[in-house]
């Protein structure tokens, strides 16, 4: 089993830091590498990512304070543990400013070696366990991405059986009417109305909305909240159109269940769009997919 190396950066214009890190720091648990200056100790940090950084305060070309800044404005290196270390800026208020900038401990020169010792080995197990947890955090987040994305593959099935339902009986009332009209028995005719009739009366009174927004919050529980949140004056007809763009129904697929046009969809859409407040560069789509739920 290959051995766990931390990686030491020192970021000081003197040397004598640098010497007494490596005397302290020499085994094979640690790499420790230098950089002379707050310019070129961002660089280092951008290419190695170290897991500590030791900071100089008052250094040429960019100072300790300068380069925490850029780094904590860095994805790449934002997370990097820095202990800010100097003999000059040793005031509470310089330790509350170094802290306040992102270092997580300071260090007053010249060193006590237990000290740095001691400190240096916190700091690193700290962020041992930091990256510990991410990685645990990342993967039940993964999980739970993978566990929403299946039962919205489970609402999408059922709402495309509802779609071939409502498909099947459009289909079936065309029939009707086109034997309606091709009918001249008045028996026959009656039957037909009647039967014409329960088909407009299913459509109307199908709950398949109830059903759906069970199933729907089963998997976004939070969704409808979050929307009335963001904009409390929604139609239930506007609620509807953000759930099924939430679980991925193209504009078609829209119109089928709601029983519209292609058109009317699209009009309905550039409507919520706008009462929404959103720019007209801002994609619909994406608003929806990335409200919490």
């Amino acid at each position: 089993m290959k051995k766990t190396v931390a990686k030491i950066l020192v970021v000081d214009d003197d040397l004598t830091t640098l010497t007494i890190v490596l005397n302290n720091f020499s085994n094979d648990a640690y790499e420790v590498m230098y950089a002379p200056n707050g310019l070129e100790g961002f660089e280092v940090a951008q290419k190695e990512v170290p897991d500590l950084i030791i900071m100089d305060w008052d250094m040429p070309l960019m100072n300790g304070m300068e380069a925490i800044q850029k780094l904590k404005s860095i994805a790449t290196t934002s997370e990097i543990p820095i202990v800010m270390a100097t003999g000059i800026m040793t005031k509470p208020n310089d330790l509350k400013e170094a802290l306040e900038n992102g270092a997580i401990d300071y260090l007053r020169k010249p060193f006590d070696v237990m000290e740095l010792t001691a400190r240096v080995q916190a700091a690193l197990r700290l962020n041992q366990s930091y990256q510990l947890i991410k990685k645990q955090n990342d993967e039940i987040r993964m999980l739970m991405e993978r566990e929403i994305a299946y039962k919205d593959r489970e609402v999408v099935i059922q709402t495309m059986h509802i779609l071939e339902k409502s498909d099947l009986l459009n289909k079936i009332k065309e029939h009707v009417v086109n034997m309606e009209k091709k009918s001249e028995n008045n028996t026959l005719l009656k039957d037909i109305k009647q039967l014409k009739k329960n088909i407009d009366s299913h459509q109307r009174t199908d709950n398949y909305w109830d059903s759906f927004t069970i199933h729907f919050q089963n998997v976004h529980p939070h969704f409808f909240q979050n929307l009335k949140s963001y904009h409390p004056g929604l139609t239930q007809n506007e609620q509807r159109l953000c759930a099924y763009m939430k679980i991925g129904l193209n504009n078609k697929e829209i119109s089928q269940i709601l029983g519209v046009t292609n058109g009317t969809t699209k009009t309905n859409l550039n409507r919520l769009k706008k009462k929404l407040s959103l720019k007209p560069n801002d994609v619909l789509r994406d608003f929806i997919e990335e409200l919490p739920s």
